[in-house]
C-alpha cells in the first residue's frame, strides 16, 4: 500500500476507533436535555432517505448535517429545507449557505425543530398547562480539500429550551471524506462534541447527543447513463447503541433519484424511501421514513448550485 493510502486509512482507522470508543460514554437524560435529542436529526431529504448512511456518498451542503466534508463536494450553493418528524406534530426547518473563497469554502447553517402545545401532566396524573420544546443551531465554518481528502469543520451555537427552561451549548463538528480507486469512497464525521454546555437548575451537565459516524460507498456507472451507489456506516451516539444505516441510490441522467435506506440495529427501525430532481443549478429532494409505531416522517428540501 502506498504511502499516502496508508496515511489515509489511519486516520480512517483512526476516526473508526472514536467510533467504537463512544460506547463508554454514559448515557445522560438530564434535566433538560430532551430536546437536545432534536439534534439527532438530519434535516437532508437524501440522507435520511438512504437511512442515515452516506458518510463516504455526501454530496453538498445539505448533506452537512451528516458529514461537515459535504461544503467541499461543490462549487457553492444554498439550500432551504422543511421536516415533519415523527412524533408530537415536531416541525423542522434548515437554511445552508456554501459561499466560494478561494479555493475553500465557507459554510454557513441555521436549524430549528421542535413541538409545541405538548400535553402536560403532574405527579397526581392531572392536566396541566400545555409546554413547547424545541432546539435553535445556528453554525459557521469551512471546508476544502487537501491532498485529495475533502475535509469540513464547523462550530455551533445551539440552544435548548423545554417550556421555560432553557440551556445553551458551544458544539464542534468535524468531518473528512475521500475518493478511492474503482469507485469506492470513505468518510467519516464527529457531529455535536460539545466545547461548552450550561448547567441544568439540579447543577447536573447537559451532554449533547455527540455522534461519531463512519463508512463507505461504492459507486458505478451502467448503461443508459445511469449510476447506481451504495453507502454503508456504522454510527454511535453517547446516549445509543451502535446503528449501522445501510442506503442505495439510483440516478438517471443526473436528474432524476431514487433511494431507499434501513438503519440496522436502531430501536423501531423502519425503512426510508425518497426521490431527488435536478434540472440545471435548481434541486427538490423529498423523504418518507416510516416507524414502527407511530405515523411516518416527511421533509423535503429546495437548493440552487452555483
Amino acid at each position: 500500500m502506498s504511502a499516502p493510502y496508508f496515511r489515509l486509512f489511519s486516520v480512517f482507522a483512526l476516526l473508526l476507533a472514536l467510533t467504537a470508543k463512544a460506547s463508554a460514554l454514559e448515557a445522560s437524560t438530564k434535566e433538560g436535555e430532551a430536546s437536545f435529542g432534536f439534534l439527532k436529526y438530519s434535516l437532508s431529504p437524501r440522507s435520511i432517505a438512504l437511512g442515515g448512511a452516506g458518510a463516504a456518498l455526501v454530496d453538498g451542503i445539505a448533506d452537512a448535517d451528516l458529514n461537515p466534508a459535504a461544503a467541499a463536494r461543490d462549487s457553492g450553493g444554498i439550500a432551504l429545507g422543511q421536516g415533519y418528524p415523527t412524533a408530537f406534530s415536531a416541525t423542522g426547518n434548515y437554511a445552508s449557505w456554501n459561499i466560494p473563497w478561494k479555493s475553500r469554502r465557507i459554510t454557513v447553517q441555521a436549524r430549528y425543530l421542535g413541538f409545541d402545545n405538548i400535553s402536560g401532566w403532574d405527579d397526581l396524573d392531572a392536566s396541566t398547562t400545555a409546554y413547547n420544546a424545541h432546539t435553535l443551531k445556528l453554525q459557521a465554518g469551512t471546508a476544502g480539500k487537501f491532498k485529495g481528502i475533502a475535509y469540513g469543520v464547523s462550530v455551533a451555537y445551539a440552544q435548548n429550551n423545554v417550556a421555560d427552561a432553557t440551556y445553551d451549548a458551544w458544539l464542534f463538528n468535524l468531518g473528512m471524506q475521500r475518493d478511492l480507486i474503482a469507485g469506492f469512497a470513505i468518510g467519516a464525521s464527529v457531529l455535536n462534541a460539545d466545547i461548552w454546555t450550561s448547567d441544568a437548575r439540579n447543577g447536573d451537565k447537559i451532554i449533547p447527543p455527540v455522534t461519531f459516524q463512519g463508512g463507505v460507498s461504492y459507486s458505478r456507472s451502467l448503461p443508459y447513463h445511469t449510476r447506481m451507489a451504495v453507502a454503508v456506516d456504522a454510527r454511535k451516539r453517547n446516549d445509543e447503541e451502535t446503528v449501522f444505516p445501510v442506503g442505495l441510490e439510483g440516478t438517471w441522467a443526473d436528474a432524476i433519484s431514487a433511494r431507499v435506506g434501513y438503519p440496522f440495529g436502531e430501536p423501531e427501525a423502519s425503512p426510508a424511501f425518497g426521490v431527488g430532481l435536478r434540472w440545471s443549478h435548481f434541486g427538490f429532494d423529498y423523504e418518507y421514513q416510516g416507524n414502527t409505531v407511530l405515523t411516518g416522517a416527511h421533509f423535503w428540501a429546495l437548493s440552487v448550485k452555483y
